[in-house]
């Protein structure tokens, strides 16, 4: 199973989820708590890809800045525009 960017499926995350990595914009790698939220948003019923054995999930530098970037912007549980691309 291919691992869908956090940014792709930020809408359809839980508020929980949404204030959780938004609190923890530093994070490297997402607790199982958090790796279920994503599982369940991405609406796949197996782990995704890159799940250790303990359910943890290590972000992607994509995801990080993602983060990064999402921590200072709109209210938990608001859609998030799409990144611009960089030129």
């Amino acid at each position: 199973m291919n691992k869908p960017s956090i940014e792709n499926l930020w809408n359809k995350l839980d508020p929980k989820a949404q204030e959780w990595l938004r609190a923890n914009p530093g994070c490297v790698v997402l607790p199982r708590s958090v790796t279920e939220a994503l599982v369940r948003a991405s609406g796949q019923h197996d782990s995704l890809e890159g799940v250790d054995s303990n359910g943890q999930l290590p972000l992607s530098p994509e995801d990080q800045a993602f983060l990064k970037a999402v921590a200072g912007s709109a209210p938990v549980g608001q859609p998030v525009p799409p990144a611009t691309p960089s030129l």
